[in-house]
């Protein structure tokens, strides 16, 4: 991928079939050793006192200037085992949401034993820290007491089923998150409730 002139490679890359934007995440840009100086209309990423990158603020969002390299893939390499590899194409997906996916879909070719290795990705994910106490934070219970959303959007570009927004849930007690794509905010109500039948 190019940004502002500069060719750079991205690692540990998800994706999302269907977003046409990609988004970075702050926190993977700081664990490479890299800083975000947020300002009103721009942000500029920062690595080793070197402006690396800048963004214009379009909405809510920050945009890249970014180019995609005509010839380009994502491989996640020296995986023998199907079942990781699609673990890691899914988000890191746990091995009975595999299988349910795998029987829902087709074109899940997951050969070798159904068993998976120990995950990095998923052992960083599950790490616990510690947070500063605060007499305002709500902390739940019980799964779908307190619920966290947000919509992203609009897009410049549609995806390929007309969506222009991407809408999340969490559930604040077990942390499971689904997000949809809608074509527009009205669908937002109709998306909860299918998210509380889940």
């Amino acid at each position: 991928m190019g940004i502002d002139g500069k060719r750079i490679k991205m690692v540990e890359v998800l994706h999302i079939p269907g977003l046409d934007r990609r988004l970075l995440s702050v926190g993977k840009l700081a664990e490479r050793g890299m800083s975000v100086e947020f300002q009103q209309n721009s942000c500029v990423i920062w690595y080793k006192s070197t402006a690396i990158a800048s963004a214009k603020k379009v909405g809510k969002a920050y945009m890249l200037d970014c180019q995609k390299d005509m010839a380009h893939y994502v491989e996640y390499g020296g995986m023998d085992n199907q079942w990781e590899l699609w673990h890691a194409r899914m988000g890191h997906l746990n091995k009975d949401a595999l299988v349910k996916t795998q029987r829902a879909t087709t074109g899940m070719s997951m050969a070798g034993k159904k068993a998976l290795a120990l995950c990095g990705g998923c052992m960083k994910g599950k790490q616990s820290v510690a947070h500063f106490t605060s007499r305002s934070m709500t902390k739940s219970t019980k799964l779908l007491q307190l619920v966290h959303t947000d919509v992203m959007g609009p897009m410049k570009t549609k995806s390929k089923g007309g969506a222009r927004y991407v809408l999340t849930f969490v559930d604040d007690y077990s942390k499971y998150v689904v997000a949809y794509f809608i074509s527009k905010k009205s669908e937002v109500p109709n998306k909860f409730k299918m998210f509380m039948k889940l």
